[in-house]
């Protein structure tokens, strides 16, 4: 059975041609926050979140938009059921889809982790949750960001401007 940090890679190297020159930093960003999420959780390992980690912003390159959660969702959801993974898809597509939620999720500890993960990477750190800075820079040392805010704050504003009736359609409430 494979690590949880090569079930990322080897998951992303099946998308290595649509992440182009942007795959070292996407790699890097979701092995982050799949090591944020399950320190949250207080867990050595947990497939699961290995999986929505890959999948959770991957459509952003595989159908070039930023109203993206549903097609990451059903990527994740195809990649589970061909694989038979043992989890239900359902669960991996409702962490993907509500990663950006504003609010907490509630219910669902692996859901909530994983929107507190991402948004810890988003902010380079600046936003914890508790997670000792010294591990934050740990982690990042281990995977570099690789320019990967830089990305996506130019696909958001490009978004944004061709877009601006509905420039950020990736957040929920």
């Amino acid at each position: 059975m494979k690590t949880p940090e090569k079930t990322i890679k080897t998951i992303l190297k099946g998308f290595e041609q649509q992440l182009g020159s942007e795959f070292s930093a996407y790699h890097n960003h979701c092995q982050r926050v799949y090591y944020y999420a399950k320190t949250l959780l207080l867990m050595k390992e947990n497939r699961k979140l290995a999986v929505a980690s890959a999948f959770h912003d991957l459509d952003i390159w595989v159908s070039d938009r930023m109203d993206y959660l549903d097609g990451s969702g059903n990527l994740a959801v195809s990649y589970i059921e061909s694989n038979n993974l043992g989890f239900l898809p359902e669960e991996i597509k409702f962490i993907i889809q509500n990663h950006h939620k504003l609010r907490s999720i509630k219910g669902n500890i692996e859901a909530e982790a994983f929107r507190k993960a991402d948004l810890i990477d988003l902010t380079s750190g600046m936003i914890r949750f508790n997670i000792p800075s010294s591990l934050i820079t740990e982690i990042e040392r281990k995977f570099p960001r690789l320019g990967f805010s830089r990305i996506i704050a130019k696909k958001v504003l490009n978004n944004a401007v061709r877009n601006p009736f509905n420039p950020f359609p990736m957040i929920r409430l």
